[in-house]
């Protein structure tokens, strides 16, 4: 006999958690309730860039107990579970951070980036509290890493000195 869990594969239903207290921040950018469109559409999408901007800023965060989860599944409707993987496997070096086995230590390396970079974005929101949405702030401080980005751009000559085990 078949049981119904045979239908989702088990990874899909790991949950990726944000810490709570960061609620109020992901009420500010990512609903409309005070009249203005929200500057992300889905909570995953707040969640990937914080993610980015903790691992940008070398800066991770453990979690409290207590976190909201959403399901890998959310992120792989629309292929954005691919940011966690990417980010496990720049941080871990090793290929074997995309089996199966590791996708709950993977899950958390990305949790950890995104509780931090959460914590950086609200200071940016603290720093700025004439920018009620935030998208201003958030604006400047793409454009900020953009030009550092392509001031410290390296080509890379030889693709395989980039070290990843397999």
């Amino acid at each position: 006999m078949f049981k119904a869990d045979f239908d989702k594969p088990t990874w899909q239903k790991l949950s990726v958690k944000r810490d709570r207290k960061h609620e109020p921040l992901v009420k500010k950018l990512c609903t409309n309730e005070d009249g203005h469109k929200p500057v992300f559409t889905y909570i995953k999408d707040l969640m990937i860039f914080a993610a980015m901007v903790g691992f940008s800023a070398n800066k991770r965060k453990k979690l409290e107990v207590d976190g909201i989860s959403i399901i890998l599944e959310t992120y792989a409707s629309d292929h954005k579970d691919s940011f966690i993987y990417l980010i496990a496997l720049i941080t871990e070096k090793n290929a074997l951070a995309l089996k199966d086995e590791n996708l709950a230590n993977s899950i958390t390396i990305f949790e950890e980036y995104c509780n931090a970079g959460l914590e950086e974005v609200q200071l940016w929101l603290d720093e700025n509290p004439g920018d009620y949405s935030g998208i201003d702030t958030l604006a400047d401080k793409v454009y900020e890493q953009v030009v550092k980005n392509e001031s410290s751009m390296k080509a890379v000559d030889d693709p395989e000195a980039l070290e990843v085990e397999f």
